[in-house]
């Protein structure tokens, strides 16, 4: 059996490490406790590109799989190509564009990519006069980090302004659009680029869209409004450009990478963000709707046949639901995980396992729960079922993924 590594962390890692598992001896690093069952903990004392390498070398690897940007490096990229080891990963310059939000909206203009208007500011005066004379909502986001606020009034605005100058960040201000948020992600081999799968994604902490805007707290898998049209009009008019973009300068993208958009209700849509690999909320229910091994894919596409072989990657008919569970405390025992149907999948995004052996909490994101069903109705129902069975002290999450999808406008 060949062996895979991934290296990377969270509950994307995990949903991967578990999907590769049926065709691989899979390691991850660094991993966590949850992976045990199904993968092998790497035993990367530095966790540097030369170490990472060697463990690579010793144990036989066959494939190295990148899903964090922040390992990706010109001097990791150049490692393994000089020593001859197969890696799956996006190029450094595209995992540097990513880490800047701003640095991804320029692109977006300067490509001709429909994207919300946009200013950046290092300033706290000059933001000040920007919305005093925007229209309002606007979005007030961390150029590097996870920050984000909905601002319905210039007070807030400003509040968001200072927070971020206190935080010594550059901000991102946007033009909030109304609309269902959603993701396409793609598979490259650097000169074609396929969706393997789509997701509405539930970025708001609250049920309705409020509360603090996350980087995915649920997920609907296909996005049911995403017609043959929409597809087309992703693949050949924003990711396309994208790929064409890095080709030219001689660093083809070999990967997979995410197109984060808002699908407005006079049915236009607005790329607002790229990412790296397939985000938390969304990986569980891409791949279990894949139709097809990923690993061929992905040999494909390293060899160099992926754009002679492939006209589209087939997909399952169904609908995968998610939703994550979150805590407000570290070492909260987690119950009835083993109550959960042997078809529902659990990925975590970080845990412990206290001397017991039970899992336990920790502060944040904790679990991304994940079922399949023919229709969204059915898939809601299982997946609020299978929620139920699971209990930790402060537990929370959105009651209503797939509510107005399946006809059901009320929470459960």
């Amino acid at each position: 059996m060949r062996k895979v590594l991934i290296l990377g962390k969270s509950a994307r890692v995990s949903a991967l490490a578990f999907y590769l598992s049926k065709f691989a001896k899979v390691y991850v690093a660094p991993g966590d406790v949850s992976m045990e069952s199904f993968a092998t903990i790497a035993n990367i004392e530095n966790f540097s590109t030369g170490d990472i390498a060697e463990f690579v070398a010793e144990h036989d690897i066959s494939l190295t799989l990148v899903t964090d940007n922040a390992l990706i490096s010109k001097d990791f990229i150049e490692k393994f190509q000089d020593n001859g080891l197969p890696l799956f990963a996006l190029n450094h310059r595209f995992f540097d564009l990513l880490k800047d939000k701003v640095a991804v909206k320029k692109f977006l203009y300067k490509h001709h990519i429909l994207t919300p208007r946009f200013a950046s500011f290092d300033k706290a005066s000059i933001a000040y006069d920007y919305v005093r004379n925007a229209n309002m909502p606007l979005i007030i986001k961390s150029n590097l980090g996870e920050y984000a606020t909905i601002c319905v009034s210039e007070n807030i605005a400003k509040t968001a302004i200072d927070d971020l100058v206190v935080r010594d960040e550059q901000m991102l201000i946007e033009e909030y659009l109304g609309g269902i948020t959603f993701s396409v992600y793609f598979i490259t081999d650097g000169y074609k680029a396929l969706p393997i799968g789509s997701a509405q994604n539930y970025n708001f902490a609250l049920e309705g869209d409020g509360g603090v805007l996350t980087n995915g707290i649920g997920s609907c898998a296909p996005f049911y409004k995403l017609s043959d049209a929409h597809l087309a009009f992703m693949t050949t008019d924003v990711a396309t450009p994208i790929i064409e973009s890095f080709e030219r300068q001689g660093e083809p993208i070999i990967g997979i990478f995410g197109v984060e958009a808002i699908l407005t209700p006079d049915d236009r849509i607005y790329v607002t963000n790229l990412k790296p690999f397939i985000s938390d909320a969304d990986a569980q229910g891409i791949l279990e709707l894949l139709d097809i091994d990923l690993l061929k894919l992905i040999d494909d596409c390293l060899m160099g046949t992926f754009a002679d072989i492939y006209e589209f990657i087939p997909q399952k008919e169904s609908y995968a639901l998610s939703a994550v569970l979150s805590s407000r405390n570290d070492g909260e025992i987690i119950d009835g995980l083993n109550n959960l149907c042997e078809d529902t999948k659990v990925a975590f995004y970080s845990v412990k396992k206290n001397k017991y052996l039970e899992y336990t909490t920790t502060s944040g994101k904790v679990i991304n729960v994940t079922v399949c069903a023919g229709t969204i109705s059915r898939a809601r129902d299982m997946l609020y079922n299978e929620i139920a069975e699971i209990s930790f002290n402060t537990k929370s999450y959105r009651k209503d993924i797939g509510a107005l999808l399946a006809g059901n406008r009320g929470l459960i």
